[in-house]
């Protein structure tokens, strides 16, 4: 071999002559990928090669064995598009769905009209357990349906309240303590992970939150994508402004 470049034999040269004494596997690897065309000048060698097949328990021709490694790599490579394409179908779905939730959040006209939409219209369309809507500002306390204030010395209230402080989310699997106490009885027996939303309206602090609880604990898990949250919880606190919460 000189600089890289492959010589053909000379056909008066022996041919039955075993591979040269001390050659090792190494140098003949690096021949062969010195020079790609080496089998296209011994075609018959192709059929005369033998390559272990583990899977078969005996021996394939070096062709057939090529042959096998590309099947299986298109079958990997069909796998992966498969999967990619169900993630587009399923990220689609869940763009029509925030839209048909954004849709109706923007037409609330009222305080009371937002906590009962929100929560219905997030529900049906993610199969939630629950969607909690909840304010621990009672300075408009007369715009709300009296079940969506939370007392202000509720200590479960409190702790969630500083836990979200500085934070985009709280994503739980399985439900924290605090979080739990703030859901009927019914919803935490079903419930396997939430999301924790503030609801934050002119000044930077949250004036509550909305708990969405699933029964699957995939569903919400910390180490998530949060962005579809935080865009659904900024607008809830949009929301919130125009109807002149705070």
């Amino acid at each position: 071999m000189d600089s890289g470049r492959c010589h053909k034999m000379d056909p008066s040269e022996d041919t039955d002559r075993n591979v040269t004494p001390g050659l090792s596997e190494d140098e003949v690897a690096d021949f062969l990928r010195a020079c790609p065309d080496f089998f296209e000048r011994h075609l018959a060698l192709l059929s005369e090669l033998v390559v272990p097949h583990s899977a078969r328990g005996g021996a394939v021709s070096l062709l057939e064995r090529q042959v096998g490694v590309l099947r299986d790599q298109l079958s990997i490579e069909r796998s992966r598009l498969a999967a990619l394409i169900d993630k587009a179908k399923e990220n689609s779905r869940l763009q029509q769905r925030l839209q048909r939730c954004f849709e109706r959040i923007a037409r609330t006209r009222n305080m009371a009209e937002l906590c009962d939409a929100v929560p219905r219209v997030l529900q049906a369309e993610f199969g939630l357990v629950a969607a909690v809507m909840q304010f621990t500002d009672h300075s408009a306390k007369d715009a709300l349906p009296i079940n969506a204030l939370v007392s202000e010395d509720n200590e479960s209230a409190a702790l969630v309240m500083r836990r979200l402080a500085g934070k985009v989310c709280l994503l739980e699997a399985p439900l924290s303590k605090e979080t739990a106490d703030l859901l009927d009885p019914d919803s935490v027996a079903q419930a396997a992970s939430c999301a924790v939303l503030p609801i934050t309206a002119r000044s930077d602090e949250p004036i509550g939150w909305i708990i969405l609880v699933s029964r699957d604990p995939g569903h919400y898990r910390p180490d998530m994508d949060t962005v579809l949250l935080e865009g659904l919880a900024g607008l809830i606190g949009a929301t919130c402004i125009r109807l002149e919460m705070s």
